[in-house]
Formats: C-alpha cells, sequence, structure tokens
C-alpha cells in the first residue's frame, strides 16, 4: 500500500529521474496551479530562465514568476535587460487594470473624459508642452499614473489618449497648430508624477505668433511663464556669443587683408607716359598728380607808340619817306 502511494505522488508530480538517481529539471507548465509551480522552483526542479519566467507570467502565477526572478538576480544575471518579460507583465498589468476600471465605472455608468490642461513655451527651435492629467493646470492631478498611452504626431497637428490607472477617466488632448511641426525630430515623455511633456521641433525655425490655428484660447491652454523665461534668456545668451564671434571673425580678416597689403611693394605710376609727355605735376605736399600741360607763354609787349610833342613831327616825316 506504501508502495502505491509513492508511485502516485511520483505520477502526480512528474519526475523524471534520469541516470545516476538525479532528478532532471521539469518544465514549469506541467505544475497543476500556483501553489505546486512554485514548490517545484523552490525545490530547485525547474529551470531558472526567461522562458520559465514568461510561462509563469502567462498562466499567473505570480509567485513562481517572482521566485524564478529572484533566483536569477542572486546569481547575477542581467534580469533587467529581460525585454519579452517586461513587456508581457505591462501587457498584463493593463488587461488588469482596463478590468479593475470597469468595476469602478459599474455596470450603467459612462466612461468620463477628460481635456487635460497644458502649458506651453517657445524657442525658435522647438515647442515645449507641459501636460497635466487634469483639467486644471493649477490643480490636483486626477491620476498619477496613465495605461494605453498613445501619441500621434502629424506636420500639423497632435492628438494624446491615456486612460487612468487609479481612476477610470480618458485623458485626450488634441491640439491644431498655427504653423508646421516635425513630427520625426518630435519626441515625448513621462515627467513627473502626473504629467507628460512633449519637444515638438519646427518646421521653419521661427517664433511664432500663438500655438494654434485657431485665434480662439481654449481653457486648457496657459502660457508657461517660467519656461519662456529661461528659453528667452537662452536664445538671448545665444545671439550675443554668435555677435562676439562674428565681430571677432570680421576683426582676424582685416588683420590679415592689412597685413598683406604692408607686405606688398608700393605700386607705380598708373600706365606708362609717351615720350616727350610732360612731366608729372607735384603737390605741395609732395605727392604726385596726373600730368599737366606746360603754361602758354605771354605774349611779346609791342615797341613803340605815339610820342607827344616834338617827336611826331619828326616820325611821321620819315615814315612818309619810306612810302
Amino acid at each position: 500500500m506504501r508502495l502505491v502511494c509513492c508511485t502516485i505522488c511520483l505520477i502526480n508530480a512528474r519526475f523524471v529521474v534520469a541516470d545516476g538517481g538525479r532528478t532532471a529539471p521539469m518544465s514549469l507548465a506541467d505544475a497543476r496551479d500556483a501553489d505546486a509551480a512554485l514548490a517545484l522552483v523552490k525545490a530547485g526542479q525547474v529551470d531558472v530562465t526567461q522562458a520559465s519566467v514568461l510561462v509563469a507570467l502567462e498562466h499567473g502565477w505570480w509567485g513562481a514568476a517572482t521566485a524564478i526572478l529572484r533566483s536569477m538576480r542572486e546569481r547575477g544575471e542581467p534580469v533587467g535587460s529581460m525585454q519579452e518579460v517586461r513587456a508581457t507583465a505591462t501587457r498584463i498589468r493593463d488587461q488588469a487594470t482596463d478590468v479593475i476600471n470597469l468595476l469602478r465605472v459599474g455596470a450603467n455608468a459612462e466612461e468620463t473624459s477628460v481635456a487635460c490642461a497644458f502649458q506651453w513655451a517657445q524657442r525658435p527651435e522647438f515647442i515645449y508642452l507641459n501636460v497635466k492629467f487634469s483639467s486644471r493646470i493649477d490643480g490636483p492631478v486626477t491620476v498619477l499614473n496613465v495605461d494605453n498611452e498613445n501619441v500621434t504626431l502629424t506636420n500639423e497637428s497632435m492628438d494624446f489618449s491615456a486612460v487612468g490607472r487609479q481612476k477610470p477617466k480618458k485623458f485626450r488632448l488634441n491640439l491644431l497648430f498655427n504653423k508646421e511641426i516635425d513630427p520625426e525630430l518630435s519626441q515625448w515623455s513621462f515627467a513627473s508624477v502626473g504629467r507628460i511633456s512633449f519637444t515638438l521641433a519646427k518646421k521653419v525655425h521661427e517664433t511664432w505668433p500663438r500655438l494654434l490655428r485657431d485665434k480662439k484660447k481654449p481653457k486648457n491652454m496657459h502660457h508657461w511663464y517660467e519656461r519662456q523665461v529661461t528659453l528667452d534668456a537662452e536664445v538671448k545668451e545665444e545671439a550675443k556669443k554668435r555677435k562676439e564671434a562674428k565681430e571677432k571673425a570680421d576683426k582676424d580678416a582685416a588683420e590679415v587683408r592689412s597685413k598683406k597689403a604692408a607686405d606688398e611693394p608700393p605700386s607705380t605710376t598708373g600706365e606708362p607716359r609717351a615720350p616727350g609727355s610732360p612731366p608729372m605735376a607735384v603737390a605741395s605736399d609732395g605727392e604726385s598728380n596726373e600730368a599737366m600741360p606746360p603754361a602758354s607763354p605771354l605774349p611779346p609787349k609791342k615797341k613803340g607808340g605815339k610820342k607827344k610833342g616834338k617827336g611826331k613831327g619828326k616820325g611821321g616825316r620819315a615814315a612818309k619817306d619810306e612810302l
């Protein structure tokens, strides 16, 4: 009778005895339930691997999954890089959150949608958004975390949606921008608790007169004054440094030109003069000017003329004799 009981126990546990009397590792999937799976892990009768963790998660055997991961961590294995395990655990968590939210909402209640409050600031290259999981920017956050987040960026719009983890609320933010953005260069990430931040790259580097295409300001939009002051200071400092660098480059270029001109031999007078051309006129300061023609000679003075008194008659007779 005792032999039969032992045989039944071995069959239920599905132990496989290898040569030499040692018990070979079993698959965790062979366990009947969570307690049996945990017992196999503690007895060292299953492989402590990522595959075993995945089996435990898919079956909902959280105790076995935790025990395997703890054992792997103690052995120094890089459990933080097990992306497949992380993805599976996250999916199961989100599914459980949906169930919990439905239980909180009730059978006849409708899901509540919240338009997220947000702040914005800018510099010529980027738009910065600080989105809060609440309808009021100055009020407490409605939830600390969200699940099932979805972000869609186009050249002219942004769409964000997520479901609250602590409360059954759906958070949304839909923006139609005043000008184009570059979705490929834009990024987003979860910031402090209850918030998400966006850095949107502008298609053209310039300051926008307003954020949205519609001139009417929505109630959930607020200017991010503290951030804007910091950004303006950064832009001003960068412009100052660019100006100083340009002035220094211009000064260095001028010095190079001046030195080059000083090293060159003095230039000769312009075009060669033709033989016999008048010499160059010299100015009062010693510098030569262009050639000037010589001054014309004065006409000769006339000799003779009318004489007064006795000389008039004598001269008249001489002239008559010559004729």
